[in-house]
Parts: C-alpha cells; structure tokens; sequence
C-alpha cells in the first residue's frame, strides 16, 4: 500500500519569511531549496511536507548562523496564528479541557504529531509531552523549540499564569546556552530529557477560563477577521472555514457559527436561505473533503478519524463513507 507523505498546514510557518529578513537571509531561495515558496506560505490552510518544513527549520538556522532560529520563529506567532487553537479554547469550560481540545485536533493541522498529557516527573506536576514522528526527520531542534515555546505561551495565555516556575523538558542536547533558553522561555529548562513538552502543577489544569478573557477574544476577532477579509461575499466559504477548524471539538452548530461571526442567529439563517444554501449541507461538504484528506494518512485510525469528523462512533463514519465515495473508509484508505 502506498504510503502517504506526512503534511503540515502551511501555517506552522507564519512569520518565517519575515524573520529570515530581519536576519539578513534569503527567503525565497530557502525555500526554493525545501521546494516551497512565498506563494505557498500566503495559503495558510494549504499544506506542505513535514519533513521539508522541519529540514527547512534546521536549514534557515544554519545558513543565518542562528542556533535558536526555532524560538526566535515561536515569538512571533502569537496565539491568533493558530485560529483553529483559539476556537477551540474560547470554548473550553477549563484548561484541561482546551487542552484536550488542542490534542483531539492536532492530526488536523499537523500529521501524527503526539500532543498528550502524562504525569510529571514528581508528585502534584503534569508533563504536557510534545512529540514528531521519526518520520518527520533525524534533526528536528529548531521545529521542537518552536513548537515547547509556542505550548508555553498557550498554557500561559490559558491559564492566565507567568509560568515562571514551570519547567520545559527537552530531548536534545542543548542548541544555545542553558541561560539563553531560560531568557527566552521564561522558565527553567533541561536538555537531553526523557522527551520534550511543558512540566507545570496539575493545579493549572483545573483553571477555570475566563469567557471574557480579553487575549482569547481579541484571538478568536482576529482570526474571524481574516476570513472575513479573504472571502468578503462568500459567506459560505467563512462558514466551511470555521468548520473545518472545529469538528473534532464541536461546536458545528448553526448558533455556534452565528456567534462567531458576530451575527444573530436568526440572521445568518435568513442569508444562508436568500442564497439557497442549507447550513447541513456546509457541514456535509467540509467532512467529505476531511474524511478524504483524513483517510491518506494510514497512521490514523479510522477511529480517530471519526472523532475528527465530529462523529460519535465509527460506523457514522462508514454510513457517510459509502454515501460520498460509494465504499467502506477502509476500502477507500487501500485505494489510496
């Protein structure tokens, strides 16, 4: 069977062609070199290779002399850079909870990547542990950096908590002083560990979040502005976007989507049927793509992929399955 190439959404990239700049660098020709380009980076739903992005990393922070390229890259993608990640948490009854959110939708926007929750190395902590598929590549520090750096600053945004005494494992040896990761992170860190991710108290999880939290709303606006701005008149497509994002977690609803756009219920009902469009069949249309897009990646159970569908068990996925392409997830899986 053949095996498909493990993808990542463009938008694990933002910021890179601007930091490359500040650095005196050549964007487009490392990317040209990983066989990307600016182009491909302005759609951030559009994906690109794992291990090109990850050997990209790694490439960029040799070529510009800069051995923490991956976290200078973290800071500036600030949480509305991950829409989806923002929907999510603005939901969540509590941090623990966004948190799971995050993970159940991870596979979404980058193949097979491990995000889970596991005990902390003492009593009363949690490891919030971070892993790439060997797949993804031999040297992957400038990706894991970014990707640590970027949980903290969720956590912290999340919890609502500095963070200062939390602890940032990571399996490498280390790429820059102990001292320059601790100044940039804000927190302890150690190298050449069991794995990577976020050590912090397991008191954190039980955060209740703030539906007000000014941070999550202005990143939730923001990414719903973004939509706005590229599809002005399509109003379908906005809404196809902000499902994609959330099927996993919910949040599929009519209301839901209304809320997001920052309309009345009632009146983005009235538009949908004043261009002849049925919310059920958005909804149809966006698993369909999904579940063909989901169903590539062979490391994925179909399972899983029932759940990323928003679907409560695995024989809804079936049903659809034979409806949409005429045959069984599995058949359709063998086919590609």
């Amino acid at each position: 069977m053949h095996q498909a190439p493990l993808l990542v959404r463009a938008r694990a990239l933002t910021g890179f062609v601007e930091l490359v700049d500040s650095l005196g660098g050549d964007a487009e020709g490392l990317l040209r070199g990983a066989g990307m380009s600016t182009q491909a980076l302005a759609q951030p739903e559009a994906t690109i290779s794992m291990s090109g992005a990850v050997a990209l990393l790694e490439n960029a922070a040799s070529r510009l002399a800069a051995p923490e390229f991956g976290l200078l890259l973290a800071q500036r993608q600030d949480f509305s850079a991950l829409g989806p990640i923002a929907l999510v948490a603005s939901r969540a009854d509590t941090v623990r909870d966004a948190l799971q959110a995050i993970a159940r939708n991870l596979p979404y926007h980058v193949a097979r990547t491990s995000l889970r929750m596991e005990a902390g190395p003492a009593a009363g902590l949690a490891w919030l542990r971070y892993e790439l598929p060997s797949e993804a590549g031999a040297a992957q520090r400038q990706t894991v950096e970014m990707c640590c750096l970027m949980l903290v600053q969720a956590l912290r945004m999340l919890s609502g908590e500095a963070g200062t005494d939390w602890r940032v494992l990571l399996a490498h040896a280390p790429g820059v002083p102990l001292s320059r990761y601790r100044e940039v992170l804000n927190c302890d860190v150690a190298c050449q560990q069991a794995g990577n991710g976020v050590v912090f108290p397991k008191a954190v999880l039980e955060h209740v979040l703030d539906a007000g939290n000014p941070r999550i709303r202005v990143a939730v606006e923001r990414f719903v502005a973004h939509l706005v701005r590229r599809n002005p008149l399509d109003l379908a497509r906005q809404i196809e976007e902000l499902i994609a994002r959330q099927l996993a977690g919910g949040g599929c609803t009519l209301p839901d989507i209304a809320r997001q756009l920052t309309l009345n219920e009632r009146t983005l009902q009235r538009r949908l049927e004043a261009q002849r469009i049925r919310f059920a069949d958005i909804v149809d249309r966006v698993r369909r793509r999904q579940a063909h897009e989901f169903l590539t990646q062979s490391a994925l159970p179909l399972s899983e992929v029932a759940v990323l569908l928003g679907y409560s068990d695995q024989r809804s996925l079936g049903r659809a399955c034979r409806r949409w392409f005429g045959t069984t997830p599995a058949a359709l899986r063998e086919q590609s």
